[in-house]
């Protein structure tokens, strides 16, 4: 498609991409008193963002009260009080703050934003690595649109016998591998701080392996064949629709089914894709989401548009020659 030739689509997609990583990693996380109270007790975390809005100060603290509706007071005492001095009442807060149950209070450890624009939820368990789900998932979601859309143009190509369909095919599948790969590697780094290992053979990460395999033998058996173009594009066409088949039930069937480290595993609901249809993250983070589903699988689509065009030139050099 020419749009995707565009250097003002290119340029509008980069700067996007850009403030996209950039609210990623610099929008505040924020929980809630109970959070903090909770990972103080099991010993999880003794500092914790939390996210509140002021009520009032006293002579021994400030009253806060967090987006859940509960309330808390943050001792005057705290080192890092004095950066208060300039809120008044109904000013919103994203501060670090550590439980303290002898006073069935809270201090305050460093005041992060003041009246936010937007916020991300804590995620317990995940904190800071929270950020990794406006990649991680979004990448895997647009390697399965791209193998599926592989699938129709290996489908177009046996009904059509149009080798332009073969090329599509072959970059579909081509930016499938790839966004794969990444979300492998991206996964990675999440099991690494997470579980303390970058790989754990969980379910999830043995299918999404298994994934890969099937697809590298993809790219292996064109190749590696010595029949005749149209023939060659009708086994890999062939190879293709049945490789599809696997795409569902390695990424979403077998995780679901089995005991897993994944949200998710094991019939438990996980925060975006579940069976139910709900969605178990605030509104901001799901938007960020989806909003960066749409610009990678734009970033996929240009890839595509790219690669066939080069299949296309080295077929005109082929029969030229």
């Amino acid at each position: 498609m020419r749009l995707f030739r565009s250097n003002i689509f290119l340029w509008c997609l980069g700067l996007a991409l850009a403030v996209q990583v950039y609210l990623s990693f610099e929008t505040p996380i924020g929980g809630s008193f109970g959070d903090a109270v909770m990972l103080k007790m099991n010993g999880v975390q003794n500092i914790t963002p939390v996210k509140a809005t002021l009520l009032s100060t006293d002579s021994t603290g400030a009253i806060f009260k967090d987006f859940i509706g509960d309330t808390g007071r943050i001792e005057r005492t705290s080192q890092s009080f004095g950066s208060f001095v300039s809120l008044k009442p109904g000013d919103e807060i994203v501060a670090s703050v550590e439980y303290q149950p002898s006073a069935n209070a809270f201090d305050l450890v460093e005041l992060i934003r003041v009246n936010p624009v937007m916020t991300f939820p804590m995620i317990q368990g995940l904190g800071e690595l929270g950020r990794n789900m406006l990649f991680h998932v979004p990448m895997s979601m647009v390697a399965f649109l791209a193998f599926l859309l592989g699938t129709i143009y290996s489908i177009l190509y046996l009904v059509k016998k149009d080798y332009d369909y073969d090329r599509r095919a072959r970059a579909a599948s081509a930016g499938g591998f790839l966004f794969t790969a990444l979300a492998t590697i991206t996964g990675s780094i999440w099991a690494r701080f997470s579980w303390g290992t970058f790989w754990n053979w969980d379910p999830r990460e043995t299918s999404i392996f298994i994934l890969l395999l099937i697809y590298a033998a993809y790219f292996m058996l064109r190749s590696l064949l010595e029949e005749s173009e149209d023939k060659k594009a009708r086994i890999a066409a062939v190879y293709n629709i049945i490789a599809f088949v696997s795409v569902p039930f390695l990424m979403f069937v077998v995780p679901r089914i089995t005991q897993s480290l994944h949200p998710g595993g094991g019939g438990t609901e996980a925060p975006l894709l579940n069976l139910s249809g709900k969605t178990h993250v605030s509104a901001t983070l799901g938007d960020m989401f989806w909003i960066s589903t749409l610009l990678f699988f734009l970033v996929f689509l240009w890839m595509k548009d790219l690669f066939t065009r080069m299949l296309r030139i080295e077929d005109k050099r082929a029969e030229q020659m």
